[in-house]
């Protein structure tokens, strides 16, 4: 298994990659969608700051947009 070096990025630069407008959006996209990449905390504490891979995201993204195309094609 090849292994990427990936810098996690926080609620900021995920809203940015959805065009999102605020963290409670993303908020309601995590409690709403279970398939949505499940955060990591940096550390045990109770307000401990999440972050994400990147790269999950993306993936999250193609994922929805294969779907989409999939059901569009579908319908034809």
């Amino acid at each position: 298994m090849q292994q990427q070096n990936t810098a996690l990025v926080g609620n900021a630069e995920v809203i940015k990659m959805l065009g999102m407008q605020s963290v409670s959006g993303l908020n309601k996209l995590r409690v709403r969608d279970k398939t949505f990449p499940t955060p990591i905390k940096t550390s045990e504490a109770r307000g401990a700051r999440v972050r994400f891979d990147p790269v999950e995201v993306e993936q999250w993204i193609a994922d929805k947009k294969a779907a989409r195309n999939q059901a569009s094609s579908d319908e034809q």
